[in-house]
């Protein structure tokens, strides 16, 4: 008789709703040919709700990763709501439901929780601080912080410390690596506080030029507690391509991951359209080894394989100059010796809907975006969101929320297998989907 166990594979990501207690986990069960199937019980409400991002496509308050993640034990899922400023805490039921642990959600100790990053019993999260429907916070005393928790037995979050972010620095995303998880990064750059200003568009840093992006490394210690042990400036490099009324626009990092077994950081430097690497030392020192350019605009994410021999950057723009008409996939080759110098092998066009329209950078763009992605357990699926990014009343179509399948051949290398329009699962039109989180159970 065969008694192996038949293990159900699970797909999560968040629909952000902004509709007031209306944000949700929508629950997916992941077929072999790249299907999802909704889990009975969709969607399940995080108690919260999500940050209305209703701009011409400005990415920020959006620039984030990891805002839903699962526990090292494929038991439990934590979610931000960021405009509720609290973290929804889950237990992961066999039939890949989802369960309130008692007293969730709870308080994430700052304004506008965006990332999320947990190890054994300990959760980090950054508080981003850029919701600008909370603009007495924006604009007050309030700061940006990475934050520390204790996860109890039952689920519950004990608050442990917090580490404020100065000079109006805005957090993208906490990371603890799993091959060092006494360490952990984190990422964030100076926007334009206002947001918008005077003007009815706004702009990334302002109308010149700030302070450039900055790295954090965290020592979490066996009690949880985040020390910081080193602030790295990022450099002003020249590998990329810089678009056109960019220049003058600092280094600024977006998406970290650190190779599988290397002692190596990727940093996506969104605004230089490159991907930089650093080597950092189990005491928290850094040292950049230098970076390589991309071939698409805006590389916001970025996500190697556990094998070590790819590295996956998800781009969110179209680039004018190759004649792109969406966002962009590539991927790097990181195999040996590359794994300092990564070579872009492939860059994959993601389907996109609906109408162009005049972005707040005032060019053009498509109205559906890519944003974050993650792999399934025997990687041979990469998962990428996309967000129906004109959320201005101008825009009359309901289209643009997407989840796109890639499969992955032999060589790593993505092609789309499906993709799945979020609306017809109760992801409101006016929101923005965010975070894919993928367990087997």
């Amino acid at each position: 008789m065969n008694t192996k166990a038949v293990r159900s594979h699970y797909l999560y990501i968040q629909t952000n709703d902004i509709r007031e207690g209306q944000n949700a986990v929508l629950g997916y069960t992941r077929n072999d040919d790249g299907t999802l199937e909704p889990i009975p019980g969709n969607p399940f409400y995080t108690g919260g709700t999500g940050i209305n991002n209703d701009t011409h496509g400005k990415l920020g308050p959006h620039d984030n990763d990891t805002p839903l993640v699962i526990g090292q034990d494929g038991t439990r899922l934590f979610a931000v709501n960021t405009h509720s400023n609290t973290i929804a805490v889950f237990d992961i039921q066999p039939d890949g439901s989802l369960r309130h642990v008692k007293g969730s959600p709870f308080s994430s100790e700052g304004i506008a929780p965006n990332s999320l990053s947990v190890s054994r019993n300990t959760l980090l999260v950054s508080n981003r601080n850029e919701d600008y429907h909370q603009i007495e916070a924006l604009r007050g005393a309030a700061k940006a912080s990475y934050v520390s928790f204790v996860i109890e037995d039952e689920g519950a979050l004990q608050l442990v410390s917090k580490i404020d972010v100065e000079n109006s620095q805005k957090p993208t995303q906490v990371f603890i690596p799993a091959s060092s998880p006494h360490l952990a990064f984190g990422n964030d750059f100076q926007v334009d506080v206002d947001f918008d200003g005077e003007a009815t568009r706004s702009f990334l840093a302002g109308t010149k030029p700030s302070v450039q992006g900055q790295l954090h490394v965290f020592q979490v210690g066996h009690d949880s507690r985040l020390t910081e042990r080193s602030l790295v400036q990022l450099p002003e490099t020249n590998a990329g391509y810089k678009y056109k009324g960019m220049d003058g626009v600092p280094s600024m990092p977006l998406g970290i991951w650190t190779h599988p077994t290397e002692p190596l950081l990727y940093v996506g430097f969104v605004t230089r359209n490159e991907l930089g690497v650093y080597r950092f030392s189990q005491e928290g020192e850094m040292t950049f080894l230098g970076s390589v350019a991309n071939s698409g605009q805006d590389i916001c994410w970025v996500l190697p394989n556990k094998k070590g021999t790819r590295l996956y950057t998800v781009n969110n723009l179209p680039r004018s100059d190759k004649e792109d008409q969406a966002a962009t996939v590539s991927t790097y080759d990181i195999s040996g010796e590359r794994a300092v110098k990564p070579v872009e092998i492939n860059r994959l066009h993601l389907p996109h809907p609906g109408e162009w329209f005049i972005n707040n950078r005032m060019f053009s763009q498509p109205g559906s975006t890519a944003f974050q992605c993650a792999l399934d357990p025997e990687e041979t699926f990469l998962y990428v969101i996309c967000q129906r990014i004109n959320q201005t009343d101008e825009n009359k179509s309901e289209e643009g929320n997407i989840l796109h399948s890639l499969r992955l051949d032999g060589e790593g290398l993505p092609s789309v297998a499906q993709s799945r329009h979020l609306g017809q699962d109760g992801a409101h039109y006016r929101s923005r989907p965010q975070g894919i989180a993928i367990v087997d159970r």
